[in-house]
């Protein structure tokens, strides 16, 4: 791994002023908390060298570790090329953050979200601000509730208004159907987490007629290209699509 490092360095792949992205990787064998703990020793390792070897650590914007590659099939001696550190980098200098923002000729009112869905026309869509989840789980934190809560109120209180709950994923390639859910071992995890939210909904007594439920991937993301954990959190989403309002 080194030596690749060197190369990268050596032929200019990587320099100080690039965004670069580390991310660790385990294969199946041993424990699930092991493998993880292994996947962010990789990561940190090869962030360490980068350092060393005079990259400054402020390019560094991300350094983290996924744990194991989950996989159907496994061999008895794990796969190699499953323990491994991916680096992600980007020599581009980005201008446009550096110049002024053009002024629009005529300013539209944005759309704020839940207290606004009565509201909207159908078709719109917004973004349910403060969902939690645990990474790579579908499971819907303590700290969602107030969030539901307000939707759930608005639902009740407009009993014409249909909505899709929409989940969105980040970190992995768009050709991918989805992430990797380890709650079920399946790769639904956007559909598993906008699911989550209409069972809550459905539980707390609105009308399953009345709500649809979908996953994308990572096949509409926001930001085109992850550089920064900024951009990842702006892709991994749950939104709200009004369906009917009438």
């Amino acid at each position: 791994m080194e030596k690749k490092i060197d190369l990268l360095i050596y032929n200019d792949k990587i320099i100080n002023g690039s965004l670069v992205m580390i991310v660790g990787y385990a294969d199946f064998l041993g424990s699930e908390s092991h493998n993880k703990d292994l996947s962010i020793k990789r990561a940190d390792n090869v962030k360490q060298y980068l350092v060393q070897n005079g990259i400054n650590p402020g390019d560094i914007t991300l350094c983290e570790g996924k744990g194991q590659v989950d996989r159907t099939v496994k061999e008895k001696g794990g796969f190699p090329a499953d323990r491994r550190v991916d680096i992600v980098v980007n020599n581009k200098v980005r201008k446009k953050t550096l110049d002024k923002p053009k002024k629009d000729t005529v300013r539209k009112k944005p759309v704020t979200g839940i207290s606004e869905m009565s509201h909207m026309d159908a078709g719109s869509v917004f973004l349910l601000k403060d969902m939690y989840f645990p990474p790579d789980r579908h499971t819907i934190m303590p700290e969602s509730n107030a969030t539901l809560e307000k939707l759930f109120a608005v639902l009740e209180a407009n009993p014409k208004l249909k909505i899709s709950i929409e989940g969105h994923v980040c970190c992995i390639n768009r050709n991918a159907p989805d992430a990797f859910d380890i709650e079920t071992g399946e790769a639904h995890l956007s559909v598993n987490r906008a699911r989550e939210i209409y069972n809550y909904l459905v539980n707390r007594g609105i009308d399953a007629q009345r709500l649809t439920y979908k996953g994308f991937g990572r096949s509409r993301p926001v930001v085109p290209v992850e550089y920064t954990q900024e951009d990842m959190e702006r892709n991994r989403r749950v939104e709200i699509r009004i369906i009917s309002n009438k």
